[in-house]
């Protein structure tokens, strides 16, 4: 099936950790298929991401995802104009697969191949959404925040990123997981704390902040993940753990680390003039952190942008969105290119 004057046609693949996500996006912007495959259920057993199980499921799901993508977008192999995989940063083995997977495709469809780095594509995500390009939101504050990263970026063009700071150690999604651990919740911590923190008193337990010494605009989670289980263990000496106790506990841990967050967005608007706010990654989908993300926006006259839950996890339309203005303007990579489990954006 051919699409009628199509400009670009291109794949987007994203195999960087724990789902296996295929996307169409005809030309830069619209999205024909979005396909997710979550291996929730494999690893909630684990309370975490098993790299090895990981890499499996990816082996097994790309295929018929692949497939499902095609089929939704109305359109063949054929027709496609290029493709776009994930190379960096993510679980190494997870990313050879989808590489290798992207780079079959290229060489029997002699198609153009380009690599993504992941976080640059949670960076832009919110652009996939809305017209942001045309609204002129250069220079813009980028916080990207889920279960491996979190960071944050001064954005003045699409190539023009600064780093700003990142987490130290724990991301703040790794240390919602680790925390629902504690309490005995499941996996993926993120939802579930959100959901029984809405439930609970959140100035139940105080936490002291982190302060780290990197510089102004860094975190750290790790202590306040130790400071929980601290004060679980001091609990379950009375015995097992009250519902009370763990609502409690997920409301003053989920206000910390929003305002953790909060208060590094406030201390970069002090200093850097942004004409808006943008925050994508996983963790994004958090509904106190969306809703004093614009309470901060509102506070400083900017627009802000969060995009809608399924494109803050990872997914293959964000990857196909830095893809194709990558392949517009000739950056076409080898067939002998490599993934690397972490290397820096900027």
């Amino acid at each position: 099936m051919k699409l009628v004057q199509k400009k670009s046609l291109v794949l987007g693949i994203d195999t960087s950790c724990d789902e296996t996500s295929v996307a169409v996006l005809l030309d830069e912007k619209k999205i024909l298929a979005n396909i997710i495959s979550s291996q929730v259920k494999i690893h909630a057993p684990h309370g975490g991401v098993v790299p090895e199980l990981a890499s499996r499921s990816h082996l097994e799901a790309l295929t018929p995802v692949l497939e499902e993508a095609l089929q939704k977008a109305g359109v063949g192999l054929s027709d496609l104009t290029g493709i776009a995989v994930t190379s960096s940063p993510g679980l190494i083995g997870c990313l050879l697969v989808g590489l290798s997977f992207a780079k079959s495709l290229a060489y029997s469809l002699k198609i153009p191949l380009t690599t993504v780095h992941h976080l640059k594509a949670h960076l832009f995500s919110p652009f996939l959404e809305q017209d942001l390009e045309q609204n002129k939101v250069f220079p813009f504050l980028g916080l990207v925040v889920s279960g491996g990263h979190t960071a944050l970026y001064y954005v003045s063009s699409f190539d023009q990123i600064e780093l700003l700071g990142q987490t130290v150690d724990d991301a703040a999604g790794e240390a919602y997981d680790k925390v629902a651990k504690l309490l005995e919740m499941g996996y993926p911590g993120g939802p579930l704390i959100d959901r029984l923190a809405k439930t609970g008193n959140a100035n139940a337990h105080k936490f002291t902040r982190a302060r780290v010494k990197r510089g102004p605009y860094y975190f750290s989670f790790s202590g306040l993940k130790t400071a929980v289980s601290l004060l679980v263990k001091e609990e379950k000496k009375k015995g097992i753990l009250s519902e009370e106790f763990k609502k409690d506990m997920a409301a003053s841990f989920q206000k910390e680390v929003v305002e953790a967050l909060i208060e590094k967005i406030e201390d970069v608007l002090k200093s850097h003039p942004a004409k808006a706010l943008l925050v994508s990654g996983g963790v994004a989908a958090n509904s106190l952190l969306r809703s004093r993300v614009a309470e901060v926006a509102a506070n400083h006259h900017i627009p802000h942008t969060i995009p809608s839950l399924l494109i803050c996890t990872d997914n293959g339309a964000m990857v196909a969105y830095i893809g194709a203005k990558q392949l517009e303007r000739g950056e076409v990579a080898e067939l002998n290119v490599n993934a690397a489990s972490s290397l820096p954006m900027v």
